[in-house]
């Protein structure tokens, strides 16, 4: 048996050695490779606010950044904002509900720097946190793309003056850190970052909407990876998107306008037919019922909730729900949390733009109904889509289609009277059918 001399033994233990070494270096790379080799938008958890993490290949961009919270004031400081800007002090108090939970999660990530960040509008909600943003993660390499303020109807309140405030804060933040301010203010915008396309939409505002607030100057964004889509819509409000929705088409996902609160017009929605629909709140009025119901009753969407998971201070990895982007399966949510339901505890009457639906027990009546309405009850009919009915319909009732009234302001059935309609005399019997005229 062939004996090791002490040489041939240290030079054994040196060769396993080099291939351990060589081994956890290439376990190395490739563990960098498929980590650089990412798609993914996290809708951060940051309470009734936007902050969306564009993840793509080790590159990252922000789109707004939640509210500022108050513990992290100093900073704010350090950005040095002019004193002209005048004191920011709409802080929140509870930091999962901020800025601070976006910080948070970039932390966790380890991210170094954010290679764009992109303010949709000037309200506190998307882009209060700026600064203390800007502060960790900006630096010269960094994008800012901005829509010129444009003064609206909140100006003339007091409180609302904040907003250009806010607005000053967040270019003045990026101008202390020498990144490259892009204005997209009535531009045509498209960019491709990493994997994904991005194409900034609504930012061609007439002057004569700045009446309807700030929300109207929400910059939307299209994400595209191949063939599926992604719409960010920011606050968007209902005139805006009845515009852009023919261009739009068909989409996979939405980012739904306005953390939920009824903006989104059944135009809209119709054309768009989201396959997932998320929204960043953390919570789900009563009145965001009708919206649900139509959603997934009409449109089989399915509709995810940012509270709904359980990220916290305490839990900082599953602080965003991750939509997951690859070339086999096209895309794929993780860490979704429970789906969004209608509250089955509701009912009444509910209002939605411009349209009328009763809710009861959560769920959108529809065909005849016979319902409470002012001093007493009256008839109503609803489409297949759940929205009450005005004006002339040919409908049927007890079998037999008959030719129908209903008033344009209440949505009432006219019944057992006649009534004058565009300066002509229609009489109708108890049952409501028109019977001369």
């Amino acid at each position: 048996m062939k004996k090791f001399s002490i040489q041939n033994l240290i030079l054994f233990f040196l060769i396993i050695h080099i291939q351990l070494a060589y081994s956890n270096n290439l376990s190395e790379n490739i563990s960098k490779i498929k980590l650089e080799n990412k798609n993914i938008v996290h809708f951060i958890k940051c309470g009734g606010a936007d902050s969306i993490l564009i993840e793509t290949n080790g590159k990252y961009g922000l789109i707004d950044s939640s509210n500022p919270y108050k513990y992290i004031e100093n900073e704010v400081e350090h950005v040095d904002i002019d004193e002209s800007i005048g004191e920011v002090n709409q802080w929140v108090e509870n930091p999962d509900h901020s800025v601070q939970a976006v910080l948070n999660y970039l932390d966790f990530l380890k991210i170094e720097k954010l290679d764009f960040i992109l303010g949709t509008h000037a309200h506190s909600d998307h882009i209060g946190g700026i600064p203390a943003i800007a502060y960790k993660y900006v630096n010269e390499s960094t994008k800012y793309y901005y829509r010129k303020y444009r003064t609206t109807k909140e100006d003339t309140s007091q409180v609302d003056w904040a907003n250009y405030k806010y607005y000053l804060a967040a270019i003045h933040s990026m101008e202390k850190k020498n990144a490259k301010l892009i204005d997209v203010t009535n531009k045509f915008y498209k960019f491709n970052f990493g994997d994904f396309n991005l194409e900034i939409l609504n930012t061609d505002i007439d002057p004569d909407e700045l009446n309807l607030g700030e929300n109207q100057n929400s910059i939307v964004v299209l994400l595209s990876y191949n063939y599926k889509r992604l719409l960010l819509a920011a606050d968007m409000i209902s005139k805006d998107d009845k515009n852009l929705k023919d261009y739009l088409g068909k989409i996979d996902i939405l980012k739904l306008a306005h953390h939920g609160y009824s903006e989104s017009s059944y135009e809209f929605l119709s054309t768009v037919k989201p396959d997932y629909v998320v929204i960043s709140n953390y919570h789900i009025p009563d009145y965001v019922n009708q919206i649900i119901n139509y959603l997934q009753d009409n449109l089989k969407t399915k509709i995810y909730l940012t509270e709904y998971i359980s990220g916290s201070s305490q839990d900082v990895e599953n602080s965003a729900i991750k939509l997951i982007f690859n070339e086999n399966t096209g895309y794929e949510f993780s860490n979704t949390g429970k789906e969004v339901t209608p509250n089955t505890d509701f009912t009444g009457w509910s209002q939605w733009i411009d349209k009328w639906t009763y809710i009861k027990n959560g769920k959108m009546l529809k065909g005849w109904q016979e319902l409470e309405w002012s001093q007493g009850k009256d008839w109503f009919y609803f489409n297949a889509e759940g929205f009450s009915v005005t004006g002339w319909q040919n409908l049927e009732r007890n079998g037999t289609v008959h030719t129908f009234y209903f008033l344009p302001e209440n949505c009432t059935m006219v019944a057992n009277k006649c009534i004058d309609i565009d300066g002509k005399n229609y009489c109708f019997d108890e049952n409501g059918y028109l019977i001369s005229g």
